[in-house]
This record gives structure tokens, sequence and C-alpha cells, in this order.
């Protein structure tokens, strides 16, 4: 079973990384998934909602902040260092490689966890951003296989873990914004200073 898997894995990130090659995409597909590095284009997203928003909104972009820390723990901290998988371009012959070479390990892809776990706060806390929210995350998802820098069992991964890194975020939204408060409340600077 588990050479089977090792098989699709292989066979689909070749399909995707030499196969769909395009040059319309290798120009494309780096960019998107460099608009990730460190979460930045969530990040961004969620000072934009934080600073133009409504209350409603406002609260989604802390959920969002605190769901893709959160993944980037599990992700990055733990399950890489748990599983030191090697990247494809180390390990696979004629990758095409289109964006410098990361110097973590592979699974699983953190870029793909960010882009769920924020994502999926997104869809659920403003519907109207349901759909350009999960397009970017399958986008960032195919990116990082298309530009040779996880294959597609990391991305599949990462994007259970950004699944499974936002649902106890939504399922604690009152524990969270409560915490929120009490920070502001805290770091605020008194009137007159």
């Amino acid at each position: 079973m588990f050479d089977l898997l090792k098989n699709l894995d292989i066979e689909w990130f070749y399909f995707i990384n030499h196969d769909l090659s395009d040059t319309f995409l290798d120009l494309i597909m780096p960019l998107v998934s460099i608009s990730a590095d460190g979460g930045i284009i969530w990040i961004l997203a969620a000072l934009v909602l934080i600073v133009f928003g409504r209350q409603e909104t406002k609260r989604a972009a802390f959920l969002m902040l605190a769901a893709l820390f959160i993944s980037y723990l599990v992700g990055e901290e733990v399950l890489k260092a748990l599983f030191q998988r090697p990247r494809p371009f180390q390990t696979l012959p004629g990758v095409n490689l289109l964006v410098p070479p990361p110097g973590s390990f592979a699974f699983p892809s953190g870029h793909t966890a960010n882009a769920f776990a924020a994502g999926l706060v997104l869809a659920r806390k403003i519907p109207a951003l349901a759909l350009p929210a999960l397009i970017i995350a399958v986008l960032m998802a195919f990116s990082r296989v298309y530009v040779g820098v996880h294959s597609p069992l990391d991305v599949l991964c990462g994007a259970l873990v950004g699944i499974a890194c936002a649902l106890p975020v939504l399922k604690a939204e009152n524990s969270i914004i409560e915490l929120q408060e009490k920070l502001i409340k805290r770091f605020k600077p008194p009137y007159g200073s």
C-alpha cells in the first residue's frame, strides 16, 4: 500500500511539474507560490480587513490570524520536524524548479496549510469571500507542486492540516475573541498619553 501511494505521488508530481508545464504558468505559478511566503498574503488580507472592515470583518480577520498562527506551529514546527521528508528536487531527477529552493523539509506543505487555515476561516465568517479564498487556497496548493518544491501528498496533507487548524479556531471563536479584547484593553494606551 505504501509503495502504491509513493508511486502515485511521484506520478502525479511529474504530471503537474512536467506534463502541465506551460510558458504562461511558468510565469504565474512562481508568483502565486511566493506571494504566500511566511503567510504574507493572508497577513496582508487580515490587515486590510481590520483597517477597512466592520466589527464582524475585524473579528473574522483576527480569527484568520489565529488559524494561520496555529497552522504555522503545527505544520512548520511540529510535523516537518517529525517527518523530515526531503523535497522533490532533492530526491527526484529532472524536476522543474521554478523558485529558489526552500531550506526546510517538505511534509506537509506550510504554504498550503496556511492557505486552507486562513481560507476556511474567511469562507465561514465572510461568505462573500468564500469562493475567492478557497480558489486562492487551491491555487496555492497547485503552485507548490508546479514550481517543484512539494509533491501532491505534501499539499494534500497540508490542506488537511490547515482545515484541522481552522476548525477548532472557529469552534472556540468566542473564547478567542474574548482573549483578543483583553489583550487590546491591556495594551491600549490611556487617554491623554
